[in-house]
């Protein structure tokens, strides 16, 4: 069974975020995450994610012991600044102050070679033991080396924070940690870019998260990523929380643009966690296809706050295949609050066609010019709809596609409608087409009926052999043949081919009335009603 936390990449994707979880998500989830993680850690034992991880989350439970060992256990591998200054916390949460001022002046002590990471952890573990003078000097020599002293243009900020931004190589806990302090030493250099890139990349950071089950929804079965949701929205709002504390300590942006953006980041923080409680509420749903729309859309809405932006969002993104069940309902209601998306519409018709609800799906596109415009199959659409409604329409529709050359791969379909409808003679004229096109099958299978046609029974049938060994469908190819041949006058042969077609996947149904009607060709009528009786037998309903 698929263990979303028990695949590394998702640790490794999820390991800076658990940070921000805060108390927002129970303890027995908790629990369960670090037990699927524990169970690979011994097969990664220098993967610093999984000690991140381990840490972060027995920190939030309250277990700094395990906590530490956690974060420990990896220095036994390779020893890293960031493992050692997370130790450190556990250690001072522990009450162990000197074991854990040593591990400090250690980071302190490390040689940084100007890696910024290193540089910034000494930092760190400078502020965490009260040297204020060594933290601002380590910092402004950075933002001078750097050269991150002058004005930073908004537009340059905005886009690309990562450029001004020294913390952003730190993960999240020790970005806010280090922001924090340079709020509470008073710093104002390099600060407000450090504000907002935080925001920035907590909002993308999110927007990734989500992504990624929305791709994996794509590829596999979406309920195995269900696990993730929680987090995702657990994140959400911890993120908010962090946010509105750090911008309770910068003070109001003063730049109306900037402002703007860091409102907009605000708002795709939020959103990030309603999306994740939509698509819960929405795998709920997925194991009860049963309740009503009303209720599935009043349920998302009180989740979202009244606004159905998020749930557009997720219902654009997610795979149209977990929706099946009930989508139609739930779209049709909130296409009716907002009939000009394209979203909606575009869900809505990519519904109906998986639904096989060709005919539904055909009226939207009326309504809405712009799906047959982004339609690659749109010609398939309207003849899988003529299909289900109006055969002779769909024979009539697809027959002139042919014979201006399009749709010449639908040869199958022509074939079927064809034969359903007794008019296989006016395919023979495509001939010329298809040969011109070098689709060898159907060549042969036109020749072959041409000659059949004419009695020449022996080459027809080597043709029809060569038109299954070029591609055309067996089946349709012995059906065609039995036709042909009853209609050239060879009910024997017509018998010898049903009794063998009988024997294979065919549907019988499409079967049986064949050999009644050549055993009545040939008067063996005791046996054409046996076979009748058969036939019967099948149409009855099952009791």
């Amino acid at each position: 069974m698929y263990s979303y936390f028990g695949d590394p990449y998702n640790i490794e994707q999820f390991a800076i975020g658990f940070d921000l979880i805060g108390d927002h998500l129970s303890e027995d989830v908790i629990s369960d995450i670090i037990a699927e993680i524990e169970e690979l850690q011994d097969d990664f034992p220098d993967n610093r994610y999984f000690a991140i991880a381990l840490g972060a989350l027995y920190d939030i439970i309250g277990e700094q012991k395990e906590a530490f060992d956690a974060l420990e256990s990896q220095t036994l591998i390779v020893e890293s600044s960031i493992i050692l200054l997370r130790m450190a916390r556990q250690l001072m949460l522990l009450g162990k102050e000197e074991d854990a001022r040593e591990l400090l002046e250690k980071i302190a002590r490390q040689e940084t070679e100007e890696s910024v990471p290193r540089e910034l952890h000494a930092m760190l573990a400078f502020a965490r033991m009260n040297d204020r003078e060594a933290f601002t000097g380590i910092w402004h020599g950075m933002i001078e080396r750097f050269s991150l002293a002058e004005p930073i243009p908004v537009a340059e900020l905005i886009r690309s924070p990562e450029i001004y931004s020294l913390l952003e190589d730190l993960p999240f806990r020790e970005q806010i940690e280090g922001l924090e302090y340079l709020f509470s030493y008073q710093v104002p250099e390099g600060r407000e870019a450090e504000v907002y890139s935080l925001i920035h990349n907590l909002r993308f950071y999110l927007k990734n998260l989500l992504f990624g089950v929305y791709i994996q929804s794509q590829r596999e079965d979406i309920t195995e990523y269900l696990p993730a949701l929680p987090v995702i929205k657990a994140i959400s709002e911890g993120s908010i929380e962090v946010v509105e504390k750090i911008l309770s300590m910068h003070g109001p942006i003063s730049d109306g643009v900037l402002r703007g953006e860091v409102e907009e980041s605000i708002k795709d923080l939020r959103e990030s966690g309603m999306e994740a409680a939509v698509l819960i509420e929405l795998g709920n749903r997925a194991s009860d296809p049963a309740q009503p729309a009303g209720e599935t859309l009043d349920a998302l809405r009180e989740y979202t706050g009244g606004d159905d932006e998020p749930i557009i969002e997720v219902l654009n993104g997610i795979s149209t295949e977990f929706l099946m069940e009930g989508a139609r309902d739930l779209l049709l209601a909130l296409h009716e609050a907002h009939p000009d998306d394209h979203r909606l519409i575009r869900r809505l018709y990519e519904t109906l066609k998986l639904e096989e609800n060709y005919d539904e799906a055909l009226m939207l596109a009326g309504q809405y010019p712009f799906l047959e415009q982004e339609d690659d199959s749109f010609d398939t659409l309207k003849l899988n709809a003529l299909s289900s409604s109006d055969k002779d329409a769909a024979f009539q529709h697809l027959l002139g596609e042919m014979k201006e050359k399009r749709m010449l791969e639908r040869y199958a379909d022509l074939f079927e409608l064809a034969l359903a409808l007794d008019r296989m003679d006016e395919v023979s004229p495509l001939r010329q087409t298809f040969a011109a096109k070098r689709i060898t099958e159907v060549t042969h299978m036109l020749n072959a009926l041409d000659r059949l046609k004419k009695g020449k029974v022996k080459g027809g049938l080597a043709l029809i052999d060569r038109a299954i060994g070029a591609g055309f469908p067996e089946d349709l190819a012995l059906m065609i043949s039995a036709h042909s041949l009853l209609s050239a006058g060879y009910p024997k042969r017509v018998v010898g081919l049903c009794e063998a077609m009988l024997k294979t996947p065919l549907p019988p149904e499409d079967v049986y009335p064949l050999l009644i009607r050549a055993y009545r060709e040939l008067g063996r009528e005791a046996e054409a009603r046996e076979a009748e009786a058969a036939f019967e037998a099948l149409q009855r309903p099952e009791v």
